[in-house]
């Protein structure tokens, strides 16, 4: 991970090697503008904070392959949901309630990879993501099942 101030005269501000893999995705917290969360091909997934980038904020692990990609709630601040490889969804609470996130639940809908995903701006809940199955399933995270 990369940061860069075009600002200042040293451009280059932080550089932090964030997983042991490939980073394969990141992705902003809608309600913090200094917090975002990245996934790899390790099968973990960071949170960070880019005031202070030395350590993760949290480290999700649970998928057994790749995560592809991660999506912060844009209605929910705390909630995050990734695809994997693995061929599921996750959704996780990082509100650090107990001191660390949380699984809330986990799908195995489709039979190869799932490698999209993305939360609706305008419908709090809903996800979508697709498959190389050649599928697209749609499901409201407040019901916590796929439909």
């Amino acid at each position: 991970l990369a940061v860069w101030d075009v600002r200042s005269p040293e451009a280059l501000q932080h550089h932090v090697l964030v997983h042991s893999g490939e980073a394969l995705s990141l992705d902003w917290n809608k309600y913090s503008e200094s917090t975002l969360c990245t996934s790899s091909s390790d099968a973990s997934i960071r949170g960070w904070d880019l005031r202070n980038i030395s350590r993760p904020l949290f480290h999700l692990s649970g998928h057994q392959l790749a995560v592809r990609r991660v999506c912060w709630s844009p209605h929910t601040a705390h909630r995050l949901v990734s695809s994997s490889y693995d061929f599921s969804v996750r959704v996780w609470d990082t509100s650090l309630a107990d001191g660390r996130p949380l699984c809330l639940d986990s799908f195995v809908h489709h039979t190869e990879f799932v490698y999209g995903l993305d939360c609706s701006l305008h419908i709090p809940g809903l996800v979508a993501d697709c498959s190389w199955d050649q599928t697209i399933t749609f499901y409201h995270l407040n019901a916590l099942a796929p439909s």
